[in-house]
């Protein structure tokens, strides 16, 4: 087990926010991951330049309707989070949605950034498009995409892994950010793995396929055990980590199991090396994230590459 656990949680979060009733779900969240953590929250909505007839008239008007705007956010805002228990800060920013979201993020020190998704042309649907990639692959932080409505804390967390290490590092982010939670290793892969450990044929089945198919998945066991211990964990969380495999199509598993197994939460490792997570980042990853009816949570190694 490796040394050096830190099991501090994030005091500074990030919710990248249109301020409208469609992004009340990640709003939702972020203020129970605020409260949850005892972090700061910054509200960060990024304005793109008219999109429609009234926000033209609005533009028109130029800087004293935009300040009105602006004084009627703040005091919504003030409103939704009076006595909350915990400093709420609203930022505003114009130009390119990622580029204020990662500027942002930046400057404020934030460890966390929530937003959400949408079907429409809003903040949301960047997590539909190719900004994604953008955000994800540059953000230092974890990136949190909310879908579903805040009922309780997340309880069950399911990691991807394909040994790598942004697997590693996605499974220790969940470890550190939710230690409560049930965690589970889930490694995807495609039928016939033979080779995965250097296992004999044949044996006491004569030759048939059940013994292969039985040394596969102890060998898949042993794996996802080594990887787990590879890990920065606390013991009492290493202790309860669960380990499933199945064999299939990994893009197409991984939204399965979250939905058959009542998973709250999918957390996942980005990097730019061949994988099964690689494929989060192209567009079967989008498919992937469409189908998800469950939160997501893309961490990137692209800082950490860095800091190497």
């Amino acid at each position: 087990m490796n040394q050096g656990f830190d099991a501090s949680l994030p005091t500074k979060l990030l919710l990248a926010t249109d301020l409208s009733a469609r992004c009340d779900r990640p709003l939702e969240r972020a203020k129970a991951l605020a409260l949850q953590w005892h972090a700061q929250l910054t509200l960060l909505t990024v304005r793109e330049g008219p999109q429609v007839p009234a926000e033209v008239v609005q533009w028109l008007a130029g800087s004293e309707a935009s300040t009105e705007a602006e004084f009627a956010a703040r005091r919504d805002i003030a409103r939704e989070f009076d006595n909350v228990g915990y400093p709420v800060s609203l930022q505003f920013a114009d130009g390119d949605v990622a580029d204020a979201i990662l500027a942002e993020a930046a400057r404020g020190d934030s460890e966390l950034v929530i937003t959400g998704e949408a079907r429409i042309n809003t903040l949301g649907e960047i997590f539909l498009g190719s900004t994604v990639e953008q955000v994800a692959r540059n953000l230092a932080q974890p990136l949190l995409v909310v879908r579903q409505r805040t009922r309780a804390p997340y309880q069950r967390l399911l990691v991807p892994t394909d040994f790598s290490p942004a697997a590693r590092l996605a499974l220790e982010t969940a470890g550190r950010l939710f230690p409560d939670a049930q965690l589970i290793v889930f490694h995807a892969h495609e039928a016939g793995l033979a080779g995965l450990a250097d296992q004999p044929r044949g044996g006491n089945d004569g030759g048939s396929g059940t013994g292969n198919a039985s040394a596969n998945a102890g060998a898949i066991r042993l794996r996802c055990e080594q990887f787990i211990d590879s890990c920065t964990l606390a013991p009492d969380l290493r202790a309860r980590i669960a380990i499933d495999s199945a064999s299939g199509t990994p893009e197409l598993l991984t939204a399965r199991y979250a939905l058959e197994h009542g998973v709250d939460l999918v957390v996942l490792g980005l990097h730019s090396q061949s994988g099964m997570l690689r494929l989060f980042m192209d567009s079967k990853g989008e498919q992937v994230l469409r189908g998800l009816e469950c939160d997501t949570l893309l961490v990137s190694t692209g800082a950490h590459d860095a800091d190497r």
